[in-house]
């Protein structure tokens, strides 16, 4: 573990500064506390405080990636009016306000924002590039190749139509149950916490919680295909080749029960096909 996250250390290093300056800060502040901490923390403790740094370097970088991502804020750096770094903490401040003032005094609204704007964009991508490979979709946002993009973690959004309509399959009951037993579900304090927990887990690319569900839960109560399959009836030109066969073979049947190599059958001397007789020695 503390090799992987040596690993993506060093690719942090190789980001460029001015398009990642938030990352590269906080990396260089955590170098140089770790370079404080050395020689008095015990050996043990060492890889925690080098996982530890991972953990927010990578929070960091995820955000600052999908911040560049954001066409207003690209908008916003272009006009070279605010650094990039000071735009970054700037967003990142109002984000976490926001984000307090709501679970203060509007949870609800919290839970629904939670619940329904990271997966309905990632449906508007499932519909329109579910059928582009990867690299279409989520190109390289570092330049740096893919064994870069490995030790960064950079990978392509998921865009499974499983994940994703099992995901408001299970949003939509939640719903429900709020409409209906509300009052009985508001009496324990950590409900709307846990909601939006399960929402999370459930929505998240590393756990594909909806998936998981569909396939532990669901998908054994579901017929197999191939009964759906066999079951299904044909019509138009299937059946028709379908039928058109089976009368085929029944022909070839008939003729080889009335029909023998020295005597013509019906339908050999009604098509004139029968064979000839055996010539004189």
């Amino acid at each position: 573990m503390s090799e992987a996250a040596s690993a993506f250390l060093a690719a942090v290093e190789r980001l460029p500064r001015e398009r990642y300056p938030a990352t590269r800060s906080l990396n260089a502040a955590f170098g140089r506390l770790h370079r404080i901490l050395q020689p008095k923390l015990a050996p043990h403790l060492l890889p925690l405080l080098v996982r530890f740094r991972a953990f927010c370097v990578r929070q960091a970088f995820a955000i600052e990636t999908r911040v560049h991502i954001n066409p207003t804020f690209r908008l916003l750096l272009s006009t070279r009016i605010i650094p990039p770094g000071l735009a970054f903490v700037a967003a990142a401040a109002s984000t976490v306000y926001v984000l307090r003032y709501l679970y203060t005094n509007a949870l609800d609204l919290l839970t629904n924002l939670v619940g329904v704007a990271y997966p309905a964009y990632q449906s508007i991508m499932c519909i329109e590039y579910s059928e582009l490979a990867p690299e279409q979709v989520y190109p390289a946002e570092c330049g740096g190749g893919p064994m870069l993009d490995r030790a960064l973690g950079i990978t392509a959004p998921n865009l499974s139509s499983k994940q994703w309509l099992m995901y408001w399959s299970i949003f939509g009951l939640l719903t429900t149950a709020d409409h209906w037993a509300g009052p009985i579900l508001r009496m324990f304090p950590m409900y709307r916490i846990a909601k939006i927990a399960v929402l999370v887990w459930a929505q998240h690319r590393k756990y594909n919680g909806a998936a998981w569900i569909y396939d532990t839960f669901v998908r054994p109560l579901m017929p197999p295909s191939s009964s759906l399959a066999q079951a299904q009836p044909r019509t138009g030109d299937d059946a028709k080749v379908e039928v058109a066969s089976v009368d085929t073979a029944a022909d070839d049947q008939l003729r080889m029960q009335f029909s023998s190599p020295m005597v013509p059958s019906v339908w050999d001397s009604i098509g004139g096909v029968g064979p000839q007789p055996a010539q004189a020695r």
